[in-house]
């Protein structure tokens, strides 16, 4: 579950977006530590490298910043952040559509890449190379799948949205996302398909 979820998480959210507005020191640097984590991650799905995610990251913060009198409460802070890191994202890949470096993600060390921290990695060796590959097999998959299937299938499968926030988050219709979201599904089991015996 996101930070801030919840009735709480959004009275909690709504108390710090005001502090921030009031230019309280220190209110918006601890959004931005309670939620980097989250955008980045959304960033680096959406953009499967590393370096594009933490650029992303920097910007969609720096607007947050700029823009967080628009924030009226009637959400929690991650789903509005996830709002202007996906429009980012898509902002960041349209500039670069043509460049091999955001369509292969291959150009930054593996032990940098991995969105799941340290901490959270437990098991043998053995077990971290089989998941540490899957992983990457997954990503380069997802960047295979258009930006139309792809941020709805991360915001719901990856990032644990619902599916009527991602409607209001996407500007479509429920039935749109589930649409998207299952052919997504469909998409992404067909690349991976040849991969299958590796992970059984």
């Amino acid at each position: 579950m996101s930070p801030g979820d919840g009735k709480n998480g959004i009275q909690e959210d709504s108390a710090l977006a005001r502090r921030a507005m009031a230019g309280e020191p220190g209110a918006f640097e601890e959004i931005f530590l309670l939620h980097r984590g989250q955008v980045f991650s959304l960033a680096y799905r959406m953009t499967g490298n590393a370096t594009d995610a933490e650029d992303i990251c920097q910007e969609v913060f720096l607007k947050a910043m700029r823009k967080i009198g628009s924030f009226q409460g009637r959400s929690t802070l991650s789903t509005w952040l996830y709002r202007v890191a996906i429009n980012v994202s898509k902002d960041h890949l349209r500039k670069k559509k043509r460049s091999a470096e955001v369509l292969l993600g291959d150009d930054t060390p593996e032990t940098e890449v991995s969105p799941v921290p340290l901490s959270q990695q437990n098991g043998e060796p053995e077990t971290h190379a089989v998941s540490s590959e899957a992983r990457r097999l997954v990503q380069e998959a997802l960047l295979e799948l258009p930006l139309s299937l792809r941020a709805p299938l991360v915001l719901h499968e990856l990032e644990g949205l619902e599916y009527h926030k991602i409607s209001r988050m996407l500007h479509i219709p429920v039935g749109t996302v589930k649409s998207r979201i299952f052919r997504a599904r469909v998409k992404l089991a067909e690349i991976l398909e040849p991969y299958k015996e590796q992970w059984g």
